[in-house]
């Protein structure tokens, strides 16, 4: 690091140099671990994939700049910093300055892949539903609109622009408390939204309450990050309005709960892809996935089946006790949350009674006879 402490001085570097490099790691693997789900178990790639691996750069340029603020200064009192060298905290202003629009992005990004799973998952709700949808593109634009509206209040939130990150400038600025409890407010509840839209769709499924309550499970699980977001409104509501007495001290507990809502909401939407994965490893391993993706590359028909949201297979013959029987699965609704990515689309309005293929069993061993009990 590039200032010298001498010891017994507080000192929270390490600490946020910890978190930053465990959060890069997982970010980078969970990300990866997505891919190779998608490519191994051929789940298929939708929108929510894009704005799922979109977010990694955003998350992984937070940490770099969070590492590179540290070494000027992030983490000890401010007039240590200033005593050391006063450009530490223009810099590290900077820093700050650019992270902010990087931690916009990083929170939004899994937002709008999680209303893609959730559109995606439309099929698997059996319904076509046009207030839902109507849900989902409200919610989708609150993101959106959350985004460009926080982007264009930091941009601007100052005047000079350059006052946001060298005070010592004349000029004004917009009151930072204000500014960070309003936004704060609203992408959590925008958050809420999205958690509960797929609710009512869960609990009106004609299955068994174990099975509905483990849906919502996975969903919830999905979108987890509701919880870190609360964490970082109250963590607004009481260190934002001392935070630029000591910003350099005051900043370090701020950024926890920031850095861990930005990581987890990358995170968490990208658990049932890798569930997938984990779920395909235990029942076939690695040497039977690898056969069923040489078999769909060489299978012209491959590419097609996975193009039509009604592509049906049939699997190995089952068990002894279902002897004679094929099983008849989707290909588009084998795999949570993957289901109906483009074909839901294609439904119309009479296409709302969808078949769970996957309870269907097709006899193949048929013999016929005649009255007199002779086989024909």
């Amino acid at each position: 690091m590039t200032i010298d402490l001498p010891s017994g001085t507080p000192d929270r570097r390490l600490g946020l140099v910890v978190m930053c490099s465990i959060f890069m790691a997982l970010t980078i693997i969970v990300t990866i671990t997505r891919v190779a789900s998608k490519l191994l178990v051929k789940q298929h790639w939708w929108w929510d994939d894009l704005f799922a691996i979109s977010s990694l750069p955003t998350q992984l340029g937070l940490f770099a700049l969070l590492l590179a603020w540290c070494d000027v200064g992030l983490g000890l009192h401010a007039e240590i910093v200033a005593f050391q060298n006063p450009q530490y905290l223009v810099q590290g202003g900077k820093y700050f300055y650019i992270m902010v629009f990087l931690f916009n992005s990083s929170i939004t990004f899994p937002k709008l892949s999680a209303l893609h799973v959730e559109c995606s998952c439309t099929c698997i709700f059996r319904s076509n539903d046009r207030v839902f949808r109507i849900h989902l593109w409200v919610a989708g634009s609150l993101a959106v609109a959350w985004l460009l509206t926080v982007d264009l209040l930091t941009t601007f939130e100052c005047s000079p622009i350059q006052r946001a990150w060298d005070t010592s400038l004349p000029g004004t600025c917009i009151r930072t408390f204000d500014r960070y409890v309003s936004t704060a407010a609203i992408s959590m509840l925008v958050d809420f939204y999205i958690l509960i839209l797929p609710i009512p769709k869960i609990w009106a499924l004609k299955m068994s309450l174990k099975r509905r309550l483990h849906l919502l499970g996975a969903f919830f699980l999905a979108y987890s990050v509701i919880v870190l977001s609360i964490g970082r409104m109250v963590s607004t509501i009481e260190l934002i309005p001392d935070l630029y007495e000591d910003l350099t001290w005051n900043m370090s507990g701020y950024l926890y709960w920031a850095c861990f809502e930005s990581a987890f909401s990358l995170i968490s939407i990208s658990v049932p892809s890798i569930a997938g994965l984990a779920k395909a490893l235990r029942v076939h391993g690695w040497s039977g996935i690898n056969v069923k993706s040489r078999q769909r590359r060489t299978d012209p028909t491959s590419t097609s089946n996975h193009d039509t949201s009604a592509a049906v297979h049939e699997e190995q013959q089952e068990d002894n006790s279902r002897n004679s029987f094929k099983h008849l699965t989707s290909l588009e609704y084998s795999t949570f949350p993957s289901a109906a990515r483009q074909g839901d689309s294609e439904l119309r309005d009479g296409d709302s009674d969808v078949i769970a293929l996957g309870r269907i069993y097709v006899q193949t061993r048929i013999s016929a006879s005649s009255r007199t009990g002779r086989p024909v």
